[in-house]
């Protein structure tokens, strides 16, 4: 990602270079000049504003599909965990009904 956003910042600079050379080489007058530098930095302004609007959209999204990947994982290891929990209690509970210790002897053997 940090690669794809030099390389549009490399083109955006070298785009307003380029203009403002052309600009500055071309035979108009003061104005002409001026009102076409003005005009090419409004087009260059919507174009930036374009692209961060879409890398915008796309980091939200990517954002978003992350967010509901990890919720998806959170809520299944919390599942998981649960029903382990369930059935060791269960099993606790068997022991305890059977008159077992938590070691798996049985509580008259020890007495």
């Amino acid at each position: 990602m940090a690669e794809r956003g030099e390389f549009v910042a490399g083109m955006i600079v070298g785009a307003l270079v380029g203009i403002g050379v052309g600009m500055l080489l071309a035979p108009l007058s003061g104005q002409e000049t001026r009102h076409r530098i003005k005009m090419r930095a409004d087009e260059m302004g919507d174009r930036i504003r374009s692209g961060a609007e879409d890398l915008g959209g796309r980091v939200r999204e990517t954002v978003r599909e992350t967010a509901d990947d990890l919720t998806r994982r959170g809520r299944t290891a919390y599942d998981e965990g649960s029903r382990r929990l369930r059935d060791a209690t269960d099993r606790g509970r068997e022991r305890m009904k059977r008159g077992e210790t938590p070691g798996g002897t049985d509580e008259t053997e020890q007495n």
